[in-house]
């Protein structure tokens, strides 16, 4: 599989790329470790995501991940821009109050399947003034004359504002609920990987401490105290569902060693391991 790397599109010290492209072919499955944008100018093409097919027309804007597997098939002549960045170029954009919205547009890469997730479209006149920005950017681009490259990422941060204001009209409440669903089903999926603050903040672009915020403001605890409080869920429903020893059932519940687990334990339980497993047998018994 062709990886993309980000030395070979971005300029070193600069923070991202544009350019147009007309293919009438399909492309290979890739991945890039960079984030893009792409905007469909003309034409058709099924894009696959994560495995997953979404169907694009002019008009319409994806939002990929790094670390994403991507390909298309053209269905004739298929015109598209390009825009290739690092994610620290949306940390300007992000507010509490969009911080929703922009995590509905990159979502996870184990979260897009089913939520069509990461696909705009304009028309009309917002598609005009969209396809305006990004001509412009295309010509600073290429021609960079003095200063070019502040005025990308000026535009750049008119169009992921467009992006973010396009996707709250489409977005209802229960959308929301449903990424975080799809979010709790993530973690319970990956309890035993290192799933640290940075870690999961960069996966939906934002800094830690704007991910943090958020997070407490839909769960009412940090990312650390919920994930936390799954793994001793887990080990719970182990303890009282099978015999297997203690050192197995923490490794298994994504703790690294024994003093972590039963301070964790304690403090969401009140009890150990050991007295946990006896109160559920005494129930069992009755």
């Amino acid at each position: 599989m062709k990886i993309y790397k980000t030395e070979e599109l971005i300029e070193e010290g600069k923070s991202l790329y544009i350019f147009s492209k007309k293919n009438d072919h399909s492309q290979a499955t890739h991945v890039h470790d960079f984030i893009e944008i792409v905007y469909v100018l003309g034409g058709s093409a099924t894009q696959v995501l994560d495995g997953e097919p979404l169907e694009v027309k002019r008009g319409d804007m994806v939002f990929l991940n790094y670390g994403s597997t991507h390909s298309f098939e053209a269905h004739g002549e298929f015109h598209y821009i390009n825009i290739c960045f690092s994610p620290e170029m949306v940390g300007s954009v992000i507010s509490d109050h969009n911080a929703l919205s922009l995590l509905s547009l990159t979502a996870f890469n184990e979260m897009r399947s089913g939520l069509n997730c990461g696909k705009i479209s304009f028309f009309g006149r917002e598609r005009s003034e969209i396809e305006w920005i990004l001509s412009d950017m295309l010509r600073e681009c290429n021609e960079k004359r003095s200063s070019w490259h502040s005025v990308m990422e000026s535009y750049f941060n008119v169009l992921i504002t467009r992006m973010l204001r396009k996707s709250e009209l489409c977005q209802s409440g229960e959308e929301s609920d449903e990424i975080w669903r799809e979010f709790a089903d993530f973690v319970d999926g990956n309890l035993t990987a290192e799933l640290t603050l940075s870690d999961l903040a960069s996966k939906c672009f934002y800094n830690p401490s704007y991910f943090s915020r958020v997070f407490k403001k839909h769960f009412r605890m940090s990312p650390f105290e919920y994930i936390a409080e799954r793994r001793v869920q887990f080990a719970m429903k182990l303890l009282g569902e099978t015999k297997d020893p203690v050192d197995d059932i923490l490794r298994r519940s994504g703790f690294s060693d024994r003093s972590s687990f039963y301070r964790a334990f304690s403090r969401y339980t009140g009890m150990t391991p050991g007295e946990y497993r006896r109160s559920e047998v005494k129930k069992s018994n009755k």
